[in-house]
Formats: structure tokens, C-alpha cells, sequence
């Protein structure tokens, strides 16, 4: 690949900042509330060092990266041609799977909060044909475009955090009984899971320069600012409606939205809000789709999706592979179940549960294999 392909630290920190705002969004506040109850907004603090140890752990395998390589190379390496091949092939499926996951979890709150009387495949036509548009082209670009998208919804969380302090109510926070903090512990799981979720684009490391010995230094910044946004939106949520009523809620931030009036600008926070989810899922879904190309083509030794053609329609080295991932993921997003109720334990239990197996079981598993057999 040329230089022209190469995304910089700040920007992929960024794209994988905007994304993980995806599942962030989805998932919390409700679930640290479900989980640990009035101690939910402190469940960011027993996910931090769980979260440091999987930056220390990816920091490493990214050293033993060479210039170009990302996690898909390393799999070949560690565990050689055939059964590298075959997990990169499920790495392969759970990042088409879970493009289709989020495709149908952002038709799904779209049509429950703002078209009611909807369906969910238009908007994800729509969501898979920007998202295919945006992996087709350089991840340079994508990166550019998250470093803008990262500002913006940025700007979005800190005026929405700020507006909505005046609605917390002390007693929803405090007193905290010590018999109930149990739960504190039960809380921080799914925001190790999203936060987890960031060890994937390490399929990408290959378009960004090599770090060497600043690895773990350059994850500490982006790892801070995302469980800075996870505690506040805790926080916020659940001072302003406790942690019962926050659990109940389908979308209990959005829900707070709807609250904030400030000299008639609610209606303009809760379009931002709307906004903010879309950019997230097609950040996550344009990343998702790359990473999936780069498992692949290291299973059918193809150039990189750069390296095969520099246009739309260019469908020569492999780049076609994009299509065919594009259709796979919309038809997972398609497939899952209508009903609410079927959908719900895909999204409370299957998914984060695959995800922690792909990224907490995996990772520390080519880590583990890679030192026994020194190709690390």
C-alpha cells in the first residue's frame, strides 16, 4: 500500500471512537442499570483496569505487527495456513454478522423513537449502500471523515450532558447502600464488552504506521475518552431518572432528550441525537466491512481493497469480496427475528456474549500461542 492509504493515529482513534458510540449508545445506560442498580454510574470505574489490561495486551501483539500487517497476518503466523485460515474465516463471519447487527438495531430504534410506522429494510438499505460506498473507498478517507464525525458528536454529548445536569436529581445517585455493591461488578461487564469491541479494528493496524514502543502510550488518550462518555452517560441518565426507571426504559438517554427544553431548542438536541446515532452505525458498519476484507483476503491471499483498484466500480484483486460482504451483512440484518421480543436476547445475551468470546477470548488466545511458539 502507498502512503496515501495510511490513516494517522488521530484519525483511526477517531474512527473507532465514533464507532464504538454505536454500541454505546445501544447499550447503556440501561444495562449498568439492570445490572447494578443506583450503583450504576459508578460501574466504569471496575471496567477500567480490564480495560487497560486488554490495551497492554493488544499494545503487544501490535509490536510484533511489521509495516502493512494487521491482526489477520498474525493469525496466519501464530497458527499457520490451515487453522489460521479457518478462525480468520470466523473472525471473517462475526464482523459480517455483527455489520448485520447493527444495521438492524439502528432500523429498529429509528423506527421505535421517530417513524413508529416504519420498517426496518429501508433504513437499512439505505445505511448498507453508504456504508459499501465509504469501504469501497480509501480508509483514509473514512478516517478523515470520522475525525470530522468525532468533533461534531463531541460537541453534540457535551452540550446534551451540560443541558441535562439541572435534571439530575442528588437522590437518585446518593446515598448508595454498601450491601447492593455487588452489583457494581455485574455493572462494568457490558461497558468491558463495548469497549472491548475496539480490539476488532486491530485488522486495521495495517494502514496505520508502526508504533514500536509507544503502542500502549497511544491507546491510553482514546481508552480515557471513552470511559469518560460512558460514566457521563451513566450518569446523567440515571441521576435524572434513577436507576429503576432507567432500567425499564427501551432508550432511556434518548427518553432524557425528549426532557431538555432550553429556550425551545429541544426539538433541534433531539435531531442531533438521531444524527449522532446515524454517523455512529455507519462509521461502525463502514470499519466492520473493511475488517471483514482484510480476514478475507488474507483466507484467499488477495491484495489489500486499496491495492486492487482506485475506483467505485473496480472489481479486479478481490475488491468484490466488498459486494459480497455488503449482501451477507445486509441479509443477516434481515434474517434476525421482527418480533421484539425474539430480538431481545440477541441483543442482551448472543451478541455481547460472541463478542467477548472474539475479543477476550481470541486475542489473549493468538497472544498466548504466539509466545509459546515464539512467532511474537
Amino acid at each position: 500500500m502507498t502512503k496515501d492509504d495510511h490513516l494517522t493515529e488521530r484519525q483511526f482513534a477517531a474512527a473507532v471512537f465514533t464507532a464504538l458510540l454505536s454500541p454505546m449508545m445501544r447499550v447503556l445506560p440501561r444495562a449498568t442499570a439492570i445490572l447494578a442498580g443506583k450503583w450504576a454510574w459508578l460501574s466504569v470505574l471496575p471496567a477500567v483496569p480490564v480495560l487497560l489490561a486488554l490495551a497492554a495486551l493488544m499494545a503487544s501483539l501490535r509490536r510484533s505487527m511489521a509495516p502493512g500487517e494487521g491482526s489477520a497476518q498474525l493469525f496466519l503466523r501464530v497458527f499457520g495456513r490451515v487453522l489460521g485460515r479457518v478462525l480468520l474465516a470466523v473472525y471473517a463471519a462475526w464482523f459480517l454478522f455483527y455489520a448485520g447487527f447493527i444495521l438492524r438495531s439502528g432500523a429498529d430504534r429509528l423506527t421505535a423513537t421517530v417513524y413508529p410506522h416504519g420498517g426496518p429494510g429501508p433504513f437499512v438499505a439505505v445505511m448498507l449502500g453508504l456504508s459499501l460506498l465509504a469501504a469501497l473507498g480509501t480508509l483514509r478517507a473514512a478516517g478523515r471523515t470520522a475525525a470530522v464525525f468525532r468533533g461534531l458528536l463531541l460537541a453534540v454529548l457535551a452540550a446534551v450532558f451540560l443541558l441535562s445536569v439541572p435534571n439530575m436529581e442528588p437522590e437518585n445517585l446518593l446515598p448508595l447502600r454498601l450491601g447492593d455493591s455487588r452489583g457494581v461488578l455485574a455493572g462494568a461487564l457490558p461497558i468491558v464488552t463495548v469497549g472491548g469491541a475496539a480490539g476488532l479494528f486491530s485488522f486495521l493496524r495495517g494502514y496505520t504506521p508502526p508504533a514500536g514502543r509507544d503502542a500502549m502510550r497511544l491507546l491510553i488518550p482514546p481508552l480515557a475518552l471513552f470511559t469518560a462518555a460512558a460514566a457521563a452517560l451513566d450518569i446523567v441518565t440515571v441521576g435524572a431518572f434513577g436507576a429503576k426507571l432507567t432500567a425499564r426504559l427501551s432508550y432511556p438517554f434518548f427518553t432524557m432528550i425528549r426532557d431538555l427544553s432550553v429556550a425551545g431548542t429541544a426539538q433541534r438536541f433531539e435531531a442531533a441525537v438521531i444524527v449522532l446515532w446515524v454517523f455512529a452505525d455507519f462509521t461502525m458498519c463502514t470499519l466492520l466491512l473493511r475488517c471483514g476484507h482484510e480476514a478475507l483476503r488474507a483466507v484467499f491471499s488477495l491484495p489489500g481493497a486499496e491495492e486492487g483498484g482506485r475506483t467505485l466500480l473496480q472489481m479486479k484483486n478481490g475488491r468484490w469480496l466488498l459486494w459480497a460482504e455488503a449482501a451477507a451483512a445486509g441479509a443477516c440484518a434481515l434474517l434476525l427475528p421482527s418480533a421484539a421480543e425474539s430480538f431481545r436476547p440477541w441483543m442482551e445475551s448472543l451478541v455481547p456474549l460472541a463478542m467477548d468470546l472474539a475479543v477476550f477470548g481470541g486475542f489473549p488466545l493468538l497472544w498466548l500461542v504466539g509466545r509459546l511458539r515464539k512467532k511474537l
